[in-house]
């Protein structure tokens, strides 16, 4: 599952819970050993809403119980923003960006995508150089090895 289905789930889970079945999903979340969807049933209250519980069937039955602990806590962030869906981006560099660099691209990207644009650097030398940058389904790839890559291709097909 990633982070931004674990938000999809977080989003309706904010739509439908009250703060007693959330504290009850992550006492139930933090509990040792292996979760189930009987036991995180049980610890929720008899009025937890239907959706909740239909929630916590669906990850049990798609072997996704596990990821509960994620999705409290998007779900958790989501509330202190009063519910805005935050937009996720990665800026993947070939090297280490410099402190100038990372302002320049966020002040690009923040102004392009909005305030609430939450950024991760990272860096993978496979891209020889170059960037590649996700914003939600977005990608702008300008690494010099999808270049050469493109390149590659060209050169089969003539």
């Amino acid at each position: 599952m990633s982070a931004s289905e674990a938000q999809v789930i977080a989003r309706a889970l904010f739509d439908s819970l009250t703060g007693t079945a959330l504290q009850a999903l992550r006492a139930a979340a933090s509990v040792n050993g292996e979760l189930t969807p009987e036991r995180v049933l049980a610890a929720l209250p008899e009025d937890a809403p239907r959706e909740v519980k239909n929630l916590v069937m669906a990850l049990g039955r798609d072997g996704n119980l596990d990821r509960l602990p994620a999705v409290l806590t998007a779900f958790e962030q989501m509330t202190r923003r009063g519910g805005a869906r935050p937009l996720t981006g990665e800026v993947i560099s070939a090297v280490e960006l410099n402190p100038q660099q990372r302002e320049r691209i966020t002040a690009q990207l923040t102004a392009r995508y909005g305030p609430d644009l939450e950024l991760r650097f990272s860096v993978d030398k496979s891209l020889i150089g170059g960037l590649i940058i996700r914003v939600g389904d977005q990608v702008l790839d300008t690494s010099l090895r999808a270049r050469m890559a493109a390149i590659q291709r060209s050169m089969m097909t003539s």
